[in-house]
């Protein structure tokens, strides 16, 4: 049978496809940023302060925050929390953990600098496409979101400025635990945010153009 005949089918089978390679970009991010080892984004310290400090896995400490987070957003704004959010915290930290050993197997640190700082501009890109699909496409927002938008409502702590509380608090927590802060998380603070933006009017135009919903 074909699945024009069943577009709920159709939408769902679209859906988890945009979650799937949303997150394994996201997961490929985490990889590239932690394997040159110039600094990362503000949770990728986090992850590899928690990996260097407890010898866990990067993948399993991206997992069980990514839990704690949507058990969070869950108990304060639910309504928020949707299929992305939870395919999302469930998959990325399998998927770094998948994706680790090829990418340390390019050995990235042996490399030059210029050729790392391309390296994590790239990660950037990928983080950038990531929320671009999960904004346009998905259903629910990132867990922390949904817990930085509850407290908006509840407490007037505007989202902005909650944002950049929870990036201080992974920063300077994964600092402590052993994370890298380097060149990579000040390209990751200068580009993330406009490289995300400009995709999503490349998005929307592109969307208007072939009239895709």
């Amino acid at each position: 049978m074909r699945l024009r005949k069943f577009p709920a089918l159709r939408k769902f089978g679209g859906r988890l496809l945009v979650v799937v390679v949303a997150t394994a970009l996201s997961a490929l991010a985490v990889n590239l940023f932690i394997e040159c080892n110039i600094g990362s984004d503000t949770l990728t310290v986090l992850l590899d302060g928690l990996h260097k400090s407890l010898g866990v896995s990067v993948g399993l400490a991206s997992f069980c925050i990514s839990i704690v987070f949507l058990a969070a957003g869950l108990l304060l704004n639910r309504k928020s929390i949707g299929f992305s959010s939870v395919m999302y915290s469930f998959l990325v930290g399998p998927l770094i953990n998948w994706i680790h050993p090829f990418i340390a197997n390019m050995e990235l640190t042996d490399l030059s600098l210029f050729t790392k700082i391309v390296i994590v501009i790239l990660a950037n890109f990928c983080f950038s496409i990531t929320y671009v699909l999960l904004m346009n496409f998905g259903n629910g927002m990132y867990a922390i979101d949904a817990v930085l938008r509850y407290m908006e409502s509840k407490f007037g702590l505007r989202y902005a400025f909650g944002r950049i509380g929870a990036d201080a608090v992974f920063l300077s927590s994964g600092f402590l635990f052993g994370g890298i802060v380097g060149i990579g998380t000040v390209i990751a603070f200068a580009l993330t945010g406009p490289g995300t933006v400009l995709l999503g009017k490349m998005l929307f135009k592109f969307r208007r153009i072939y009239k895709l919903s």
